[in-house]
């Protein structure tokens, strides 16, 4: 098996099968498949699983995979599971377990889960700050905790393909990046920021001990 640090991401991505919002995407010069593969890159692999939150259409689910040995990914429902297989490759499915779960409830002990992954999915939450203290909740003290969601150009981006195909707005929900950061601050020492053309991504390490 091809070392994680030497994989080419355009030789994984030729295993990956875009979807209509990455084909769409690719038209305007971006790539969401290559920018998480560079934000996945920067957490070393554990032991334990990661986990991702949420699972969507399995576009993080399918480079979680192909870097770690482990990856647990949940959501709010399973339907989109078909897709979600069809696009993680085949040589990686074995390492990816799936689960249907409450971002605003996760199933997981305080301070059990090592590494962490949420992209592009708080501005969907309808409690964002609670979804977010539920993962610092089971984050590990010595643990990542990566989050990002879209930039402005990200946004924009979206909000472009969800008129032309779904003729609505995306939403860019209740809460900002700067307010995200915010909360990591919070509750962990080290908060490093990873700027790529359509997401700013916060990753936190070294949280607080409970009192």
């Amino acid at each position: 098996m091809m070392d994680r640090h030497q994989m080419n991401v355009d030789a994984l991505m030729e295993y990956i099968i875009p979807s209509q919002s990455d084909r769409l995407l690719h038209q305007s010069g971006f790539d969401l498949v290559r920018e998480y593969f560079h934000i996945a890159q920067q957490i070393p692999p554990a032991g334990l699983p990661v986990l991702e939150l949420a699972t969507g259409t399995g576009r993080m689910s399918a480079v979680l995979a192909s870097l770690f040995p482990s990856v647990i990914t949940g959501d709010i429902s399973l339907s989109d599971l078909p897709r979600t297989l069809n696009r993680i490759p085949s040589q990686y499915s074995h390492r990816v377990g799936f689960l249907q779960l409450d971002m605003e409830q996760l199933p997981f002990r305080t301070g059990s889960i090592q590494s962490i992954f949420c992209l592009n999915t708080l501005h969907e939450t309808e409690h964002p700050q609670h979804c977010l203290q539920e993962m610092i909740r089971i984050a590990h003290h010595n643990g990542h905790l990566v989050i990002g969601d879209f930039n402005r150009t990200g946004f924009d981006a979206m909000q472009k393909i969800h008129q032309t195909v779904y003729h609505n707005d995306h939403s860019e929900g209740t809460i900002t990046s700067e307010a995200i950061k915010e909360i990591l601050e919070r509750s962990f020492d080290s908060i490093r920021t990873v700027a790529t053309p359509l997401n700013i991504t916060f990753i936190a390490t070294k949280k607080h001990s409970s009192p």
